[in-house]
């Protein structure tokens, strides 16, 4: 819940969304039900067997407006302070709604954002296995940018101060992983 409430309080901050349009707007995975067990396979090899392949996403209700979409996957128990960025991924045509498994390995259509480790790419879910499992959040942010407006390699935050006022609707679904 207040991983939720976060992630409302964020996209309020980002661009003044009406409450009702990001009820309307929803995402979700064939993969995992929300606040279920992300599969194995999107963690990484040292930690479950996985291969940091990105589950398949989509979702639907989409605001009037938008001309792009931006993906981030975020895990808010990462130890050592403000969470972990695992995945950043914008300039995603509005006529795309929704991502095959292992989306942005190469794949044409979006711009690849950099994750906590530096890289433009999913990077796979490895919490500590002595922690509880973490709460790992997909978000979903439909905007008025053009798919190329912005430049590759943003991080997270450098995301965010782009998109401020550019947000028409926020989407997130919550999956949990653990060793």
């Amino acid at each position: 819940m207040i991983v939720r409430t976060f992630v409302v309080a964020l996209a309020l901050i980002l661009g003044g969304v009406a409450s009702a349009q990001a009820a309307a707007f929803t995402v979700s995975s064939p993969a995992f039900s929300d606040g279920g067990t992300l599969p194995t396979s999107g963690a990484q090899e040292k930690c479950g067997g996985g291969s940091s392949t990105s589950p398949p996403l989509a979702w639907t209700n989409v605001p009037a407006g938008v001309t792009s979409f931006a993906v981030v996957l975020y895990d808010p128990d990462a130890p050592g302070g403000p969470g972990f960025v695992h995945w950043v991924a914008y300039g995603i045509p509005a006529s795309t709604t929704s991502l095959a498994a292992n989306f942005g390995a190469g794949a044409a259509g979006h711009v690849g954002g950099a994750n906590g480790g530096g890289s433009d790419v999913f990077l796979g879910y490895c919490p500590p296995p002595t922690n509880a499992p973490h709460h790992y959040t997909f978000s979903i942010y439909a905007t008025d940018l053009a798919p190329d407006a912005l430049a590759p390699k943003l991080t997270r935050d450098a995301l965010f101060a782009a998109l401020h006022g550019h947000v028409k609707g926020l989407a997130s679904i919550i999956g949990r992983y653990g060793q």
